[in-house]
């Protein structure tokens, strides 16, 4: 059986044990493993398993994540990226979401939430939570948040122009599936052509 790995890595000692515990409580059969920062993150999931999820502070001492999502991205491509801060810019959030992250999460929100979102970015869901409200920050967003992760995936190489070919052999899967997931995709954007579907990847910061 594949371990349940979830890497979480923040230079504040405190709020990383605080949300390790948090987390723990959450998802028991979970090995839950930190780090202070993002070369100690890779180092970790380096060793062992594959991690399931990594949660991550965006700005570090040493600099932001943001440049290290795509080699996350790509190394990592079936794992869980969430990216917490303390940072509320809807802006920021979507720029962080077309990087690679597959849910941006504010630090100031009610443990219960908190705890909410990383479940429903570990289930597939792509989630950009900002306020306690739990409400989108705009309608593109709730779109977004209607996809699964592969269909967010789906979504931003189809932005990109690629074929149901290349998108299949950029994340290993079937045309056919790939077709499956463009039709889902265009439904839950309320789209009906792949031309609509990456305008609203645009207005979301995916596709760049």
């Amino acid at each position: 059986m594949r371990q349940d790995r979830i890497i979480i890595a923040d230079d504040h000692p405190v709020f990383r044990d605080g949300l390790a515990r948090l987390i723990q409580r959450h998802e028991p059969e979970a090995v839950i493993e930190q780090a202070a920062t993002v070369d100690e993150a890779l180092s970790l999931a380096g060793n062992g398993s594959t991690p399931s999820t990594f949660i991550l502070d965006l700005l570090f001492s040493a600099g932001s994540l943001e440049a290290h999502l795509p080699e996350l991205r790509r190394r990592f491509s079936r794992a869980s990226i969430i990216v917490v801060s303390m940072i509320d810019d809807p802006d920021v959030a979507r720029r962080i979401m077309g990087a690679g992250a597959d849910g941006f999460i504010c630090k100031s929100l009610p443990p219960h939430e908190i705890v909410a979102a990383v479940a429903a970015v570990r289930n597939g869901d792509a989630v950009l939570q900002l306020e306690a409200s739990g409400l989108p920050v705009s309608e593109a967003d709730e779109s977004l948040a209607g996809l699964t992760l592969r269909q967010v995936d789906v979504l931003r190489l189809l932005s990109r122009g690629l074929s149901n070919k290349e998108i299949g052999l950029e994340l290993d899967i079937s045309p056919f599936t790939v077709r499956v997931h463009v039709s889902a995709v265009l439904k839950a954007l309320g789209v009906t052509t792949r031309a609509g579907a990456a305008a609203k990847a645009t207005a979301c910061g995916l596709g760049h």
